[in-house]
């Protein structure tokens, strides 16, 4: 991003005659920086069912900007490159800032760094920041109940007012500077039931996370989302008038118009886009207060005011109803918030300063927020340094002249997700991957965006069609912006030199992530030895999840002295916790994998039977892309994230892949191993493209395993996810020559090893990154053994409800966090990983849908003893089969009928295919379910049958449908 000599001149001269007659008073600046405020939100860029006359007063007055960008399409990352002058996929050592960050977040500025707040101040300026934060407090895990520091105000502020982040999610409260407002060290803060109220509003106000604080009643009782526009207002403009004698900075980033729309009642109705538009009006009517304060004190003249927004319009709730009433968030932009499309980032940007910037133009210019740094750097004339300037331009000659040429040749644009990263460069703009990289929800949903939302309001793209990308659009985008700003066609293919030139350019920019300590204070602990990371004890642990296909629970030495010798999984069982009663919540494979993902049951996330890839029934059956997955979840806290092996979730189907799921790296195999899967069933891909064809199944767990270890090596100073899903011991039993012939238990058994041994590298590969300490493993499989292993016992297996199809190995290795040589008979589930790892990262687990994952760490640390799980319920696809309360299980009345097709064969161990009447099992004295009790106990039977009523109700059943069961995209899905 070089400037010429011309240029510099041009801006060394504008820059002094800006402020050469402030020398004495230096200007004033009001930044007011709205949250998901759109490019078609405001009347002065087009809107016509909402109308903002105040802020279109400042566009007659001064200039508006039609080419200005958030740094981020995000929130968190769009307020970090706007007061650091940084990229936010610079931020974290290289790790990147790419979500919203979490309530326990700490704070994401390094107190070093140079920001808009501290460059005011270094020239004598007050300075605040009053408003939405959404950046983090304090070091490590945020304590809620000591001072917020380092904060705002170790970053050049001298007074914060506002909302601790966004207002959507909790903990609802103000914070005053480093202070709740209400604190009562008698009701401190806690992240345990029973919960605080806070204000609820109707659902067509929008999500709003359901408060998971408890404590400080006092603090919550004052916080009223109704009050928060008007009364940051009123903190504004006092502080102006207390601090209007001397030069002062305001930087007012507002919760308006982020979900939930919660405008004062005075503007209730008065739009004609619902509240959606209402909250725009209260938005326009905040800035107008501030330019009375302005005019009252007169400080007009001397002040440059500033709205622009934090990202793009978001197609939530709000922005669907104001669509329906004819209103469109980005104008005609492809796209929304969180995505790299022109929606999720080109803003408004208006800027006044009386004299100085002429009334009632527009400008072309390209700008972003990132620029506000070198900007107001020049503004004050301070020079900064080059490293502290980071990718911040002076685009002041923008605002106060009309230069010739583009103060910014280039701009790099950050999305949500890391992989669509992109380049603009003057009029092109590269995506170096197929959509938008954000919200991928169909309309209906909160997170509505991609290309389902596109084709909904009636945009145009060339690789969209009837709301799905084409299966023959090219790898990545290309669009001409001076041509065609609302992307209606897609360049790729027309323009190779050019996506050539931009792809190389774009991987020179990105950094390799460093391997320096995240976050260096000025109060810096001693360096650790120098063969270990610098990662202290306050880091967020890794995960690994170690995921084998139809392991039984008998098939390890750790489990059944019988079977084939473990080492490597013997000793993880021995260094941590062992369950004996450990639940996955299907008998199959897909829906397995989905729900573990999801930490939901796979009648609520629509994927409940196994699919299969060769057969034109399931062309559209896969994974939801509306489910929230654990890598979603944790790419906010900052993870990196990688799944290797079996996918068998829906590859080929758009929105179903691993990258779609929020997985950034990806290595593996659709599905099965087989030839009846078709000519893919051998296929490798790296991501979206075939890394191998024809690979031979010997080969795969090596391969699979190398790719972990790399990992794990590359990616050792940051924190990440690993889903390590293997193919084996399912069929082909076919070992590596490495192990043929070498268990004594036949090919299976030397599967089985093989198994063994590639945990073992892994675990090696962590000691050898210094990331023992701090990884969790978590060791498990799928569902119960096929024909060929052992259920330890227990009766039935793959393919059934007895417990040998459900009850499976579980292992959770945590070195310092969890002991050593737990076994336990606590009933847990592959479903509580989700709220796990979300708990341990510091993210926060969805709150607009239900989780039937349960907290566990106290139990993995020997503190409880008694299962979160009062029920358990075993389906068998979409047939409801059997409820568990603690030790009673009750197997209910079925049919022929009402199986999947897999019970449906004859042979193999399938029982209870018909079933007349209920049988009742104790597992606790009768683990093979041999032993029918329910004569004996017809009100434990009267009991769970009523369980089994009720959550078919929510769940749904054969020929039932669930209140709460997402729709199984897919004809008779019990019949093959």
């Amino acid at each position: 991003m070089k400037v010429s000599a011309i240029h510099l001149l041009l801006c060394l001269s504008l820059t002094l005659s800006a402020t050469a007659s402030a020398e004495e008073k230096p200007p004033n600046v009001v930044f007011i920086f709205a949250d998901d405020l759109g490019y078609g939100d405001l009347s002065c860029y087009g809107a016509t069912k909402v109308q903002t006359p105040n802020i279109d007063k400042l566009a007659t007055e001064g200039r508006r900007f039609t080419d200005a960008h958030s740094a981020s399409a995000v929130c968190t990352p769009s307020r970090y490159g706007l007061l650091t002058g940084e990229y936010p996929f610079r931020g974290k050592g290289g790790a990147g800032i790419w979500g919203p960050c979490s309530h326990s977040q700490s704070l994401l500025i390094d107190t070093d760094k140079l920001t808009l707040g501290q460059l005011f101040k270094d020239k004598g300026y007050a300075t605040a920041a009053i408003g939405k934060w959404h950046l983090g407090f304090g070091e490590g895990k945020t304590n809620w109940n000591k001072p917020l520091r380092p904060g705002p105000q170790d970053l050049g502020f001298d007074y914060f007012f506002g909302v601790p982040k966004v207002n959507s999610g909790f903990p609802y409260v103000y914070v005053e500077n480093d202070s709740i407002v209400g604190y009562d060290p008698n009701d401190p803060i806690t992240f345990a039931a029973p919960y605080s109220k806070t204000t609820t509003y109707p659902e067509a106000a929008g999500k709003k996370t359901v408060n998971k604080v408890g404590g400080a009643k006092k603090a919550h009782a004052i916080y009223d989302d109704e009050k928060t526009g008007t009364l940051l207002t009123k903190k504004a403009v006092s502080w102006i008038e207390k601090n209007k004698e001397e030069p002062f900075f305001l930087y007012f980033p507002t919760t308006n118009i982020h979900h939930p729309f919660t405008p004062a009642p005075q503007f209730k109705g008065t739009s004609q886009a619902g509240l959606y538009g209402d909250f725009i009006h209260e938005f326009d009517w905040m800035v107008g207060e501030l330019v009375k304060c302005l005019d009252k004190n007169g400080l007009t003249e001397n002040t440059l005011f500033i709205v622009t927004s934090d990202n793009g319009g978001m197609f939530n709730r709000g922005g669907q109803d104001a669509f329906k009433d004819g209103h469109r968030i980005n104008a005609d932009l492809l796209g929304f918030k969180f995505g790299v499309w022109e929606g999720g980032h080109r803003v408004p940007f208006i800027a006044k300063w009386p004299g100085k910037i002429e009334e009632n133009t527009v400008s072309d210019q390209l700008i972003s927020n990132v620029d506000m740094l070198a900007t107001f750097a020049a503004l004050t004339g301070q020079t900064v340094e080059e490293k502290q300037l980071a990718d911040s331009i002076n685009v002041l000659p923008a605002l106060i002249d009309e230069p010739s040429t583009p103060l910014r040749e280039s701009l790099v644009l950050c999305p949500n997700k890391p992989s669509h990263l992109s380049l603009r460069k003057n009029k092109w703009l590269y995506i170096p991957a197929q959509g938008s990289g954000g919200f991928k929800g169909k309309p209906g949903s909160h997170g509505a965006g991609g290309p389902a939302s596109i084709s909904h309001v009636g945009n145009e793209n060339s690789d969209i069609e009837n709301g799905k990308i084409k299966k023959d659009a090219p790898p990545a985008q290309l669009y001409d912006l001076e041509a065609d700003v609302n992307q209606t066609k897609n360049l790729y293919h027309e323009h190779p030199e050019v996506v050539k030139e931009l792809a190389a350019e774009l991987k020179t920019i990105r950094p390799k992530r460093s391997a320096a300590p995240k976050r260096q204070r000025k109060k810096q602990a001693a360096a650790p030895p120098e063969n270990k990371p610098a990662r202290d004890a306050t880091t967020k642990p890794n995960f690994v999840i170690i995921f084998a296909d139809d392991l039984g629970y008998g098939d390890i030495s750790c489990y059944n002295p019988k079977a084939a010798k473990t080492p490597h999984l013997d000793k993880l069982a021995s260094d941590g916790f062992r369950s004996t009663d450990f639940f996955i919540p299907a008998n199959v494979c897909s829906p397995s994998r989905a729900a573990l993902l999801t930490g939901r049951y796979p009648m609520r996330c629509g994927l409940p039977v196994a699919r299969n890839e060769n057969h034109p029934k399931y062309k559209n059956y896969g994974f939801a892309p509306e489910e929230l997955t654990i890598p979603e979840l944790l790419e906010p806290a900052g993870y990196r994230s990688l799944m290797v092996g079996k996918w068998h979730l829906g590859m080929e189907i758009e929105g179903s892949h691993p990258i779609d799921a929020g997985f950034e790296q990806h290595l593996g195999i659709p599905s099965n191993y087989e030839k009846k899967r078709g000519s893919g069933h051998s296929t490798l891909y790296r991501g979206k493209n075939i890394e191998a064809t024809k690979v031979p199944f010997e080969e795969l767990t090596k391969r699979y395993t190398d790719e972990v270890v790399s990992f794990i090596a590359d990616q050792k100073d940051e924190p990440f996810l690993i889903f390590f899903s293997h193919h084996i011991p399912h069929t082909p039993h076919l070992p590596s020559a490495n192990f043929k012939g070498k268990s004594g238990k036949g090919k299976y058994g030397d599967v089985i090893q093989e198994l063994d041994h590639s945990t073992g590298r892994v675990m090696k590969a962590l000691r050898d990154a210094g990331l023992d300490d701090n990884t969790l493993v978590v060791f498990t499989s799928d569902n119960g053994p096929g024909g060929a292993g052992s259920t330890g016992g227990m009766n039935g297996g793959k393919f059934n409800t007895m417990e040998g199809g459900h009850r499976v190995p579980g292992i959770f290795r945590w070195p310092k966090q969890i002991a050593s040589n737990q076994v336990s008979n606590v009933t847990l589930t592959s479903m509580d990983l989700l709220p796990l790892f979300c708990d341990l990262a510091g993210a926060e687990q969805p709150g607009d849908r239900k989780i039937d994952g349960k907290e566990i760490l106290p139990i993995l640390q020997d503190k409880e003893t008694t299962t979160p799980h009062k029920l358990l319920y075993y389906y068998n696809g979409t047939n409801l089969q059997a409820v568990r309360e603690g030790d009673w299980k009750l197997h209910l009345p079925r049919t022929k009928d009402d199986q999947p097709f897999w019970n449906k064969k004859p042979g193999g161990n399938r029982p209870y295919v018909n079933l007349k009447q209920p049988l009742l099992f104790n597992l606790k004295s009768d683990l093979a379910e041999k032993e029918n009790i329910a004569e004996q106990n017809p009100e434990i039977v009267a009991r769970l049958q009523k369980h089994a009523k009720e959550i078919r109700k929510e769940l749904g059943d054969v020929r039932v449908k669930g209140s709460d069961q997402r729709a199984i995209n897919l004809e008779e899905p019990q019949v093959r």
